[in-house]
Parts: structure tokens; sequence; C-alpha cells
């Protein structure tokens, strides 16, 4: 076999920028594997501790180094061209494998995704485009960190199911109460929003939502970024898709919350905000208009199980039952 310093080149530089840039862990892979350079573990902060803790957490890496590698491109992404049989082997890999190539002269690298959606195939090869815009430094993390997580949208949809089991089993027998905050982010186009699930039932979100301690086993905590100009709606219902919700017995939808927002803010007498309100109305702008006030908003909902909660505890209940045939022929 030929030693080849160019690809172990890449392979230090590349595992160089993921452990300095995004303090990640690189393991390289201490044989010649067919089509995987080495595995990369994300981290995480902890505020109990002083390091960076492992999250299990997987991305494959293959990695290219070399000139070649960059000759053939277009205006905003490099071309990369590879047999089918290395494409068969990553896209059957457990999980999510991402394309490196390596620039040894600028010290630059660039990544892209391996999936059905990224690449092209040809008679007897395929190709993928790695843009440009892809270049693997620190900035790159929150993208990565979405493709780490799981294989599939399939894969993604089934934890967020399993990472339920106990909210939706509580829901199913008692109907909940869905606290949530809106959080205003200064110079940002995003809002934070709170979500705690509990079968407390208090006017004052505020109180339940920051209220740290062990008095009531039965709360779940959701958390996500929202752009302005998206539904909050179904932001929620993407977030927990086993719950139906409801607003004083009413549906919930945005423009309700709306004429809840604009209802109270007039009715405190502040006429003088009168025409800034209708103005964010006009335009559509829910989340700003809901921290128009105070930089936050809160709120609460009540939820009761819709069909997918009934339908998962029934698969659940399949899943964990002992089968009856221990071995089956596949033919």
């Amino acid at each position: 076999m030929i030693y080849n310093s160019e690809e172990k080149i890449g392979v230090y530089s590349v595992a160089k920028i993921f452990t300095e840039e995004l303090k990640w862990i690189f393991r390289e892979q201490p044989i010649n594997d067919f089509g995987i350079d080495g595995f990369v573990e994300i981290t995480s902060n902890c505020f109990k501790f002083k390091d960076l803790v492992p999250t299990g957490k997987l991305l494959g890496v293959q990695i290219k180094s070399g000139k070649s590698f960059f000759k053939e491109g277009k205006d905003f992404s490099y071309v990369f061209r590879g047999s089918k049989r290395h494409l068969k082997y990553w896209l059957n890999y457990s999980i999510a494998v991402i394309l490196v190539i390596y620039d040894k002269e600028t010290n630059l690298a660039y990544w892209q995704e391996v999936n059905k959606s990224t690449i092209t195939t040809t008679e007897k090869s395929f190709k993928i485009n790695i843009p440009k815009c892809n270049l693997l430094k620190n900035e790159s993390g929150e993208q990565l960190k979405t493709i780490a997580h799981f294989k599939d949208k399939y894969q993604y949809k089934l934890n967020q199911l399993l990472m339920s089991n106990d909210e939706v089993k509580l829901l199913v027998k008692q109907p909940l109460f869905l606290y949530i905050e809106i959080d205003d982010i200064p110079n940002s186009s995003y809002y934070h929003i709170t979500l705690l699930v509990c079968d407390e039932n208090c006017d004052n979100s505020l109180e339940i939502i920051y209220r740290y301690d062990d008095i009531n086993p039965n709360r779940f905590e959701y958390m996500f970024y929202l752009l302005e100009g998206n539904s909050l709606k179904e932001a929620i219902t993407d977030t927990i898709p086993w719950a139906d919700l409801f607003l004083d017995d009413i549906d919930f939808t945005d423009n309700l919350l709306a004429k809840y927002i604009i209802s109270e803010t007039l009715d405190s007498n502040n006429l003088e905000f009168e025409q800034d309100i209708v103005e964010l109305k006009d335009r559509n702008a829910f989340l700003k208009l809901a921290c128009y006030s105070s930089g936050l908003y809160d709120f609460k909902l009540e939820i009761k199980a819709n069909e997918l909660a009934s339908s998962f505890l029934a698969l659940e209940a399949f899943f964990n039952k002992e089968p009856s045939v221990k071995q089956r022929i596949y033919l």
C-alpha cells in the first residue's frame, strides 16, 4: 500500500480545526477504513463543569486533501466527484456523514453533508456541490449540530415522541396546562420561546415558569428560537405534536393571541401606543407585537391529548411487548 502524505496532512489539519475552532472531539480511524477517516463528537458547555462535556452526538467525516479537489467549481461551490460504491456506503451509514475538502495552501476546509438531496448521480459515479460558504470554522457549529443529532427526519421525529413519553402518558389521563414565554432578543430578529407543560393551573405564568424547585414532578420544559414572521402555533405544534392547544376553550391560533395582546395593551390605557400596535398588526409582526410593552410576553394555554398521543402509546406498548417469536426468518 502506498503512503499518501497529502491525505494524512489533510486529516491532521481538519482534526486541528475541529479541535481548536469548534472545541469538538476528533477521533481518527486507526485503520484504513472504507470511506470514513474519522468521527467527530460534539461537546457542550455545562455550568456544573469547568470543561466541555461530550454529548454522544457523532458525525462521520471523509476528508479529501489536495489541489485536484478544487479544480472543478462554480461561482459559489466546488464540485466533488466520487464512486458509487463509496456513495452507497456513506448513505447507508448509521450516522450522518460529511465530506470535507482541505486546501493546504490556504489552510481552509469546506464541508457538505452527504445525503440524497445533496448528491447527483451519473451513469458510473456521483457528484456533490460543496458550497464555498460552508467553511469549516467555529461558526459552522450550529449547522453541523443539527446534522449530527439525527440521521434523518424520521429518526428526529421518533426521538421527539420518545423523549416526551412521560408528558404524553400524563396528558392522556388528564388535561394539562402549557405556560409560554416569548422573550425578545436585543438586536436580533429571533425570539427565545420557553414552553412549560405541567398540571398546575395558575394565573401567573412567570411564577410557574421561573419556579425552580421539586414541588411538582409533573413539569416538562422545552425551549427554542423563533424567527419573526414564523408561526408560533406551528412552532409549538412541531415541538409538542401530541397535544391540541386551547385558549379560553377556543382552538389556539396566532391571530387569536394577537387579538388578546392588542386588547390587553389598549385596555391598559396605553392609547399613545395605539398607532404602533395597529402598524405591527398590519405588518403581521406577531412576535414583536407580543414583546412590544416590556420585551417579553407570557400566557397560558390548556392542552389536551390528540390522536397522535393515543397512537404513540399504543405503538410504545407494542415495542415494549416481549416477542413470542424469538427468531424470525427473513427471505
